[in-house]
């Protein structure tokens, strides 16, 4: 039998038993790739191709195909012995132009491959799995992606096998780009490195265990564990019906982490729903002791980035493949729990050894046990010496508590605009990541001295626990937070939602929505969305007073209290959803916050749940499918993205 390039002897004729069995005789080089050029063109910064080339023979017990693989390739004008970078797309989406376009800017030659078969350049051939389940079509025909070992009827195998799984031939695909960039006589192919993000984050871990990739950069997925519950969240891990202890020795990430030898940087984001920061924390302790890494984490976002953090990835590939600057080491950190205030302090020594000055030091503290809905306070750092601390008081010691910090230096050059993202001249990088348990707390004799309170921001410095989307766009600003799920935070029963919000121009209508129970499926409860659309008849300071019923879903079911809120947003009425949504456009610049807070009501009693725990009455909803919550965030997603690039 042979899969991709590889010929099994007759020894190897079963099922591989691990990722080490599964590739330690793989040889990507071994058949042509017999590359076709189709279409070229050129701009200011390089030259590109759209081309074509042959995955290599895939023969099993149950299917045999020959596919081809579609992508874009470019390099810089000029280029002689450059480094390259291989593109892995996401969900959802297709091989990026522009993408291999901002790579070549930097002076790199990347090739971005089109696996999920979508169409990018209208009447020119393209991907063509050849009858087997990999890409994101023919689902009709059972040919969309197969994310399982279990064969299927258009897998490789009528056994359990990890070719029968997508992730593993699109794994073939991304090294036979590596062997198309080492083919390539303007690369020096001795500096190749690969990058992706959610599911191309994934098969960034997988392929990086390629011994020619040099540096890699997943961004939001990859983290394995995915299938086994989050601390203390029984029923919260995902679902697989049958072979998941097979499925997790030849295809999960967590048994490709500790056969990475290159460097390679994480870019996560705090609340993201495809690679919850405990599970990637997780996955990235079985690296190899010699494997040089680093985690960039965005606070408050999901599935998103900041301008500095996202820069980091790009940064990461000039110091390992261009040797342009030093990229600095992961900073130590402590989460110090014997005080004597008996207030937890969390310390980090930001490392300097790159030689780049430091702009900011940032600390974060947050209790939720979900990492999806977790929000992540921000802390008042002190400096002493070389040092940076801050207090991270707790709420409750039979919860546990997540601390890191974020640094962020100065790069003295500039990183240029991309979809989504401004220019910038910083990157942020992430300390060690730190939790204390609830037992660890009891044996440190830490003192619960947070409490509740009214105000929940009053922007005094400014956006910092919120996350925004096109700011500076009067249309399509967006605000957001998690704040209102922390304990602190959360609304009293019987008050009213006050906010004051400043306009430049009178007669706005501005929609205040409401997420609950988000990622909480396993308690019992569905995610919903609620909406209250409100007038704003001011030019100046604008107040409204608003109550649970004044939210109702699309269907029209009002907001019962303010118990399972996991998020609350701002935007212009006009982008609401259904029947909310307005005809008229926002009037002048984006508005301001001013203040939050919560009015009247009663605080003396505890009502609300912890988002993880079940309610006494589970009459109250249907659960929503977490399969369709998982579709909606990554449908979100591919919208966002999509909207980056029109900005």
């Amino acid at each position: 039998m042979t899969f991709g390039c590889l010929q099994f002897t007759h020894a190897q004729q079963k099922a591989p038993e691990s990722v080490e069995e599964l590739w330690e005789n793989y040889d990507p080089k071994s058949v042509p790739l017999n590359v076709e050029v189709l279409k070229k063109w050129e701009n200011d910064n390089g030259n590109f191709e759209y081309i074509r080339y042959d995955l290599g023979p895939l023969k099993g017990t149950n299917k045999s195909g020959a596919p081809k693989i579609s992508a874009y390739y470019g390099y810089p004008k000029g280029a002689e012995n450059v480094p390259a970078v291989l593109h892995l797309h996401g969900g959802g989406q297709r091989a990026e132009k522009s993408r291999v376009e901002f790579w070549v800017k930097l002076g790199f030659a990347c090739i971005s491959i089109n696996w999920g078969e979508k169409e990018v350049e209208k009447g020119l051939p393209n991907t063509d799995w050849d009858g087997i389940a990999a890409g994101f079509l023919g689902g009709a025909n059972n040919l969309k992606h197969w994310n399982d070992v279990t064969p299927g009827p258009n897998t490789l195998y009528t056994e359990p096998h990890p070719m029968n799984s997508s992730w593993t031939l699109v794994n073939i695909a991304g090294r036979r780009a590596l062997t198309f960039l080492e083919e390539r006589s303007e690369v020096d192919a001795d500096k190749l490195g690969v990058e992706g993000h959610s599911m191309g984050g994934k098969l960034t871990v997988m392929v990086s265990i390629d011994p020619r990739v040099k540096a890699a950069a997943p961004s939001v997925g990859g983290s394995g564990y995915l299938f086994e519950d989050l601390w203390g969240l029984p029923n919260s891990k995902r679902r697989m019906q049958e072979n998941l202890d097979y499925y997790k020795k030849v295809v999960d990430c967590q048994s490709y982490w500790p056969e990475i030898k290159a460097p390679i940087l994480f870019l996560g984001s705090t609340d993201d729903f495809n690679s919850p920061l405990e599970l990637v924390n997780k996955g990235m302790q079985l690296l190899p002791k010699k494997t040089e890494n680093i985690l960039v984490l965005a606070p408050h976002l999901n599935h998103r980035f900041t301008d500095n953090t996202d820069a980091a990835r790009f940064v990461w590939m000039q110091s390992h493949l261009q040797g342009k600057i030093e990229f600095p080491k992961k900073s130590s950190s402590e989460l110090i729990l014997k005080t004597k205030n008996g207030i937890p302090v969390f310390k980090v020594k930001p490392d300097q050894s790159s030689g780049l000055p430091i702009q900011k030091v940032e600390i974060y503290y947050g209790y939720a046990r979900d990492p999806r809905v977790r929000f992540f306070r921000s802390a008042e750092v002190k400096q002493k010496g070389k040092f940076y601390e801050a207090e991270c008081p707790v709420f409750d010691t039979k919860e546990p508590l997540f601390a890191f910090a974020n640094i962020t230096y100065d790069l003295g050059y500039e990183i240029p605009s991309r979809p989504g993202r401004n220019t910038t001249n910083y990157i942020t990088v992430t300390s060690k990541y730190q939790v204390a348990y609830p037992e660890m707390l009891a044996g440190a004799k830490v003192k619960a001295t947070e409490h509740r309170q009214n105000k929940v921001d009053d922007f005094k410095n400014g956006m910092q626990d919120w996350y925004t989307l096109y700011p500076d766009n009067s249309q399509h600003w967006f605000y957001s937070t998690r704040k209102i799920i922390d304990p602190s935070f959360m609304g009293p029963e019987g008050g009213k939602l006050k906010i004051d919000i400043e306009t430049t121009e009178a007669g706005n209508t501005i929609s205040v929505e409401i997420v609950t129970n988000q990622w909480l499926s396993y308690t019992g409860r569905r995610k919903e969305e609620y909406t209250a659309v409100v007038k704003l008849p001011n030019r100046g300071l604008n107040t409204i007073e608003l109550v649970p019923s004044d939210f109702k879903t699309t269907g029209k079911k009002p907001l019962k209290d303010w118990d399972e809120l996991t998020e609350l947003s701002f935007q212009s009425a006009w982008k609401a959803k259904g029947p909310f949504k307005v005809d008229k456009r926002w009037s002048g610049e984006s508005p301001d916050l001013k203040l939050i807070q919560w009015v009247g009501g009663d605080y003396s009693k505890w009502r609300r749940f912890y988002p993880h725990e079940k309610r006494n009455d589970q009459s109250l909803q249907k659960v929503i499918n977490f399969e369709n919550e998982f579709q909606d965030a990554i449908d979100q997603s591919v919208k966002l993205e999509k909207q980056d690039s029109s900005q």
